[in-house]
């Protein structure tokens, strides 16, 4: 694709994309380094709801707190699964966001950064979705906990999904 082949109403649409790739990039490497940096505030949030020690009063789990993770070593590897799929999020998110750049600038690009943000978009559904509502939420009770993250991450989800869908579509010239 040549630079002056592209037309504005394209470029618009790459620069769209790639602003809200690159946004849910930045967001997944701030998440990553926010729980490096400051380990200690979201690890005791990880760690209450693993060991599943803070649900309600009103909430009779004696059936379910078998599954509790009370090993410090294992609640330790979720904590750093959690940090590992926000990183790889992030940089994959970011990295299609400049290959949406790149189709902007008249470049190739523009398949290589909706595969690359399609990618980290799936690596978020699986650390916000799938390790935050189904397994925290579900698995570990979350939702009848004090340390309740059920409703961030669902927007989270939300505005993801709905930004793939967005820069999953053909543009229109």
């Amino acid at each position: 694709m040549k630079k002056e082949q592209l037309s504005i109403h394209l470029r618009i649409q790459y620069l769209c994309k790639a602003a809200l790739a690159l946004s849910i990039g930045v967001f997944g490497l701030l998440v990553a380094s926010g729980n490096i940096i400051d380990y200690d505030s979201n690890w005791q949030f990880v760690r209450r709801v693993l060991a599943m020690d803070a649900l309600e009063p009103w909430f009779n789990g004696a059936a379910l707190e078998g599954r509790a993770v009370r090993d410090p070593f294992g609640q330790q590897l979720a904590y750093f699964a959690i940090i590992a799929g926000e990183m790889i999020c992030g940089l994959l998110c970011a990295a299609g966001g400049v290959g949406m750049l790149r189709a902007a600038a008249g470049r190739d690009g523009l398949a290589w950064g909706k595969s690359l943000f399609t990618l980290g978009a799936l690596v978020a559904v699986l650390v916000w979705y799938f390790g935050f509502a189904v397994v925290g939420g579900e698995y570990f009770a979350m939702w009848a906990s004090k340390w309740n993250g059920q409703m961030k991450a669902y927007a989270f989800v939300g505005f993801i999904l709905l930004s793939l869908v967005y820069i999953r579509q053909r543009e229109e010239a």
